[in-house]
């Protein structure tokens, strides 16, 4: 009965409770949203690295090295020569190792030039293959292409398709002669490689080699038809791993980097910067837990009149303080259950616009820090209405009548 009455009582004044509710509601989807960007970037870019142990490729820059590899964004920093990538496949220390080969594109989407076992290749030993096919099968001849989920989503490509790659990384490249056909097309993975078009290595240097003349880059790149871009290595173990590292520390024709630890080395150094933007959040989150408070707190001293009234109607003040805490948890719950909501709808939106524009995927899983959210804010706004009740209880009822 109690119960009826707290939410009855919130019914008749719904401008009021609506207020209150939207306040709470706003704090908690802030919490939640700033939660999950928080969490969600930091997953995306782990699992974009997983599967890439290691990656060799030209000596420069290895962020520009893990970007252009792992993310399919930038310029690759150049060509590494093919005895590298023998080299490595013969390696006693070396599981196995991937040719790739950038440099074209199919209307601004990516296309990869790889060795056959990129899909065989696993994350992690015992794991399932990182590219598995969901039609069709994996290419086994010059210009056959296996098409990334969203790539194929987006183009419009499915099995038996044909299409024309152009040169560079952005549309509007010299269009090669050749056509490619599609054969395959890959399960998402969650990661850059959706947006990726994969292709035979071989048809990468067949296609350039037409066009020797075209520009002073593909000069180059026609003088050395068989080098490739980057080395995807996948060490025996760990042990092998910092070995095969040392290894090419002297190296003067090609680097090695372990990606992962190249987003570590990313978060150091935007560390201050997302600290200070965390600061930021942090105080605006204190500053809508008070509001949200006074909000709980104003909501159930506002109704002391209508209190008194019970309480000489016979209520004891033992029931006029259960309904108090009552009203103060209806509010609280229902604002806490909207902002998650909110929160999660808001970020689905973020991580949809942020995929189409960047190649960072980022999970939206529930984590431990909403549930934190979800009890901290329910016992916080339960917290605020406890004031009052306290107040009430304490009240002599006659001069409110």
């Amino acid at each position: 009965m109690r119960l009826v009455i707290a939410w009855r009582n919130l019914l008749a004044k719904p401008v009021q409770s609506g207020l209150t509710v939207l306040i709470v509601a706003a704090t908690i989807a802030m919490l939640a949203l700033v939660t999950l960007l928080s969490a969600g970037t930091h997953n995306g870019l782990v699992r974009a690295t997983e599967p890439f142990d290691l990656i060799v490729g030209a000596k420069g820059s290895p962020n520009q090295l893990v970007l252009n590899t792992v993310f399919l964004q930038d310029a690759p920093i150049g060509n590494v020569s093919h005895e590298i990538y023998e080299e490595l496949a013969a390696n006693p220390l070396v599981a196995s190792a991937i040719p790739l080969a950038f440099g074209d594109n199919y209307k601004g989407y990516a296309i990869v030039g790889s060795g056959n076992g990129i899909f065989e290749h696993q994350p992690k030993v015992g794991q399932e293959e990182w590219l598995q096919l969901k039609e069709g099968r994996p290419f086994t001849q010059s210009f056959e292409a296996v098409v990334g989920a969203k790539a194929a989503q987006k183009l419009g490509l499915k099995l038996g398709d044909e299409f024309k790659s152009a040169h560079g990384f952005i549309p509007g490249g010299h269009v090669h002669d050749n056509s490619y056909h599609v054969v395959g097309i890959l399960q998402a993975v969650n990661g850059p490689y959706d947006q990726a078009i994969l292709v035979p290595i071989e048809s990468i240097w067949s296609a350039h080699e037409k066009h020797e003349h075209e520009a002073e880059i593909e000069v180059t790149e026609e003088s050395h038809e068989h080098d490739v871009t980057a080395i995807l290595v996948k060490p025996k173990g760990y042990g092998e791993a910092m070995r095969l590292y040392q290894q090419f520390q002297g190296n003067q024709r090609a680097q090695i980097v372990f990606p992962s630890q190249v987003i570590v080395q990313l978060f150091a150094i935007l560390g201050q910067g997302e600290h200070m933007i965390k600061t930021v959040a942090y105080i605006i989150i204190v500053m809508g837990l008070v509001i949200m408070a006074l909000s709980v707190y104003w909501s159930a001293l506002s109704r002391v009149r209508d209190r008194a009234i019970l309480r000489a109607l016979g209520a004891s003040a033992r029931d006029i303080f259960t309904i108090i805490v009552a009203e103060s948890a209806f509010l609280t719950i229902l604002g806490v259950t909207i902002g998650i909501l909110t929160g999660h709808g808001i970020y689905s939106l973020l991580v949809r616009a942020m995929e189409s524009k960047t190649a960072i995927v980022l999970t939206s899983a529930f984590t431990l820090d909403e549930v934190c959210i979800i009890i901290g804010g329910t016992l916080f706004g339960m917290l605020a209405g406890l004031i009052p009740a306290v107040l009430t209880y304490r009240t002599e009822v006659a001069k409110f009548l």
